[in-house]
């Protein structure tokens, strides 16, 4: 069985885009200093397992921000 899938294009704003690239950032930041913070401290847990939710996460809220309908 073969579906299609047809997203349609949302054009955002230049303000939208700019926001969406600082919220990647800051979220990019926060999984550095989680890296640090665990090796620094010597968290006996993998940081992995904040910062792979929290890029997943954010993931899905991004494309679900970004294609939304109004």
């Amino acid at each position: 069985m073969h579906l299609k899938l047809h997203l349609p294009e949302v054009p955002m704003t230049r303000g939208e885009q700019w926001f969406l690239a600082i919220a990647w950032l800051v979220i990019l930041a926060k999984c550095v200093f989680v890296n640090w913070a665990f090796q620094h401290w010597n968290v006996p847990l993998n940081a992995n397992w904040i910062i792979l939710p929290t890029l997943m996460f954010a993931a899905v809220a991004s494309v679900l921000w970004v294609t939304h309908k109004e």
